[in-house]
């Protein structure tokens, strides 16, 4: 066991469109630069906290590499030039190593609730089907004892689904309960009234990236995110982890890179986009 800060960010996606080799050089550089702003220097460990769809399985993927597992067609579904996956003593993390670089990878689910909010159940296999009331998948996902978190999104958190919001805080708050800013917050856009609100009832703030499924946001995981001391194992990485989270009073340290407005209206019309192409 070693007392290090953990650079996390807790909403990765691994989409498609992707080079993995690309997202984890990135990652890794942008949690370096994070733990270069901690005081005082101390010892690091980089985390990723995927958060992925109904359909995918990149964990699984990256489960199989560690393992040494492949498809059938002889090749592992994920293709990794420079990075190499090793398992770890648990089933819900990775360790992604390129020469002294490191990081660990956990899985988790992001779930697509009947109300238009989304959860993320972090650090977990467990997969919970999209379309289900919010109040069915908190309850559901309290029994895990992982953490929770209801992520910002443009225009999520107004009027009905704002009021919702305060209610779900009051009604599920618990230390594995979180609310989750993302990286793709623009610069103009302030800090959201709900994470002051939230956090003086105890749901504190875990934030992460959230990239989108463009080629260009591969660029930006591990800009946002937070730090925490931890104890770690680097065999059971995510252990370590979570145990950390589930103290209320350890103290998160966010940092973040918020979206560039013009790629904040550049994305958010490529979203719209690909929503009324899949329609």
């Amino acid at each position: 066991m070693a007392n290090v800060i953990a650079c996390v960010d807790a909403h990765v996606h691994l989409h498609s469109c992707y080079d993995p080799d690309d997202l984890l050089g990135n990652a890794y550089e942008n949690l370096a630069a994070a733990r270069e702003e901690a005081d005082p220097p101390r010892p690091a460990a980089r985390f990723l906290l995927l958060a992925e769809c109904a359909p995918d399985d990149c964990f699984g993927a990256l489960r199989a590499l560690a393992d040494g597992r492949l498809g059938s067609n002889g090749s592992s579904d994920l293709r990794l030039r420079r990075w190499v996956i090793a398992p770890t003593a648990e089933d819900i993390s990775v360790v992604a190593r390129d020469g002294r670089r490191q990081l660990f990878i956990l899985a988790g689910r992001q779930v697509a609730c009947r109300e238009g909010l989304e959860v993320l159940v972090l650090g977990t296999t467990h997969r919970f089907a999209d379309g289900r009331p919010i109040r069915e998948i908190l309850r559901e996902s309290d029994a895990l004892g992982v953490p929770r978190v209801i992520p910002w999104g443009p225009g999520k958190w107004f009027f009905r689904r704002g009021r919702l919001l305060s209610q779900l805080v009051a009604e599920f708050r618990k230390p594995t309960l979180f609310l989750g800013d993302e990286g793709g917050r623009p610069a103009f856009w302030g800090y959201p009234q709900h994470f002051a609100h939230a956090a003086q009832l105890g749901v504190r703030d875990l934030p992460g990236t959230d990239p989108l499924p463009f080629p260009h946001d591969v660029e930006k995981v591990g800009r946002m995110g937070f730090r925490v001391a931890i104890d770690l194992d680097p065999e059971r990485p995510g252990e370590s982890l979570l145990r950390a989270l589930a103290e209320v009073d350890a103290p998160l340290e966010r940092f973040a890179t918020l979206e560039p407005p013009l790629r904040f209206v550049r994305n958010q019309i490529g979203m719209q986009l690909r929503k009324r192409l899949r329609a």
